[in-house]
């Protein structure tokens, strides 16, 4: 997964590294996309003498769901754990990385003031991105279901015999199909990919005796089971995996349950996924036609031998790759990697708003709409927070009060709008997406 991390980071050093007039770039994204939301979709962060600050702030109103505030809590315990070079850098707050970061002209790396990319962590994105991935770890460690709360069961996952484990592929979902299936991938045949979670559905009522697939809520109004417990699922032999607005938060967790997955296609993947090898730990499915998913079952079926090999290679992999302390292991060697493209020495005295992430946790802990969210508890009580930074500064209510201004979002200097790519409306994104698509 190193190997991950150098690919992600190349383009700092074609850019000539991390400079201040790229971080300060970072609000040219506000000022022409406000209605893209960016204090969701690049929250400035820094580090500096091994703190860690918050630059600007996700709006109340996003607040609550633990995809951001898992990141938060396992960044800062990996700066508890690992002295943290200074650096700065925005992380991105939501689902799927932004098309406005998607740099791939060698000319947009130039790191003019009015221009060019900035360092983004994300932890879903595709092969045009400029971002750079890190663990879901929302989806790690603060669902009641997380892949950390599963990995305490391993033994007792690993009691369900294969041989009772029903030979049909099981899969349940939202019903969430992201642009890019049909704007962006095409199938061998030329053909638009048809988003997974509405075709596989309808797929599965003509073939029950192989696929069990579809939107949850659908499956009860047809009778048929809705809701399973992800602890539950290795109940099933092969269990089909499939994308939404992002990377899939069920992938991590059923790599534990020693099923087969199935994987259908998609150009997103996670910080890890470099790692994994089709047909070592998982079968892909539609890849070379829509329907190659009752193919692979059915080769499931008739090489049994080799799909429970599959199954516990996956396993092995997960509890041997992705537990807490490689990933913040991971988060460590990425923060050191960019640290050593920084070009200047950050500092609080040169940003508007600069709230320590420690004291900030500690609010989330007790904010009505966060304290259950993650398990605070698990960082806060071991390694506590810094009281004396920024001392008086940011109280309880002063975050309240700047959480509440849905568009907030701190300049540090007068920066005109741009009128041009990468930073443009939706309106334009979206001609760019039609043009791509016409030009396929």
């Amino acid at each position: 997964m190193t190997a991950r991390i150098q690919k992600d980071v190349a383009w700092l050093d074609r850019a000539g590294g991390i400079t201040d007039g790229m971080i300060r770039n970072i609000s040219l994204l506000c000022d022409n996309a406000i209605r893209w939301q960016c204090n969701v979709k690049a929250v400035r962060m820094m580090i500096k003498d091994g703190e860690v600050y918050l630059n600007s702030l996700h709006p109340e109103w996003r607040l609550g769901p633990h995809e951001f505030i898992g990141f938060l809590l396992e960044l800062y315990e990996t700066s508890k754990m690992y002295r943290l070079p200074d650096l700065e850098f925005a992380v991105n707050g939501d689902d799927d990385v932004m098309t406005a970061v998607e740099w791939k002209d060698k000319e947009a790396l130039k790191p003019g003031f009015h221009g060019g990319p900035f360092p983004l962590l994300t932890w879903s994105k595709g092969d045009d991105s400029g971002a750079m991935l890190v663990p879901y770890s929302g989806a790690f460690r603060c669902a009641d279901d997380s892949f950390d709360a599963l990995s305490t069961r391993l033994d007792e996952i690993r009691k369900v015999p294969w041989a009772e484990r029903k030979q049909v592929a099981f899969g349940r979902w939202n019903e969430f199909c992201a642009l890019y299936y049909n704007a962006l991938q095409r199938m061998p045949a030329g053909h638009e990919q048809p988003c997974p979670r509405n075709y596989l559905p309808r797929l599965s009522d003509k073939h029950l005796d192989l696929l069990d697939v579809g939107v949850t809520l659908e499956m009860e109004r047809k009778g048929r089971v809705g809701h399973v417990p992800l602890a539950h699922q290795n109940r099933y032999r092969y269990l089909v995996s499939t994308d939404g607005w992002a990377i899939s938060s069920k992938f991590d967790k059923y790599l534990l349950l020693g099923s087969l997955i199935v994987k259908a296609r998609s150009p997103r993947y996670g910080f890890y996924y470099d790692a994994l090898q089709p047909d070592t730990h998982y079968l892909a499915c539609m890849n070379d036609t829509d329907d190659d998913v009752l193919e692979r079952i059915k080769w499931a079926k008739e090489h049994d031998a080799e799909a429970q090999r599959m199954a516990e290679a996956a396993q092995t992999f997960a509890a041997k790759h992705l537990h807490r302390g490689a990933r913040l292991c991971y988060y460590r060697t990425l923060m050191e990697e960019l640290g050593k493209r920084m070009k200047y020495t950050p500092d609080c005295a040169n940003r508007k708003l600069c709230i320590p992430l420690g004291q900030f946790l500690n609010f989330l802990s007790t904010h009505p709409k966060t304290r259950n969210t993650c398990p605070y508890a698990q960082v806060l009580s071991q390694y506590g927070f810094n009281a004396e930074l920024e001392a008086g500064k940011y109280t309880a209510d002063s975050i309240t009060a700047l959480l509440k201004q849905e568009k907030y979002w701190p300049r540090d200097t007068d920066i005109p709008p741009l009128t041009y790519q990468p930073y443009f409306p939706r309106r334009q994104r979206r001609r760019e997406l039609h043009r791509r698509r016409t030009a396929a």
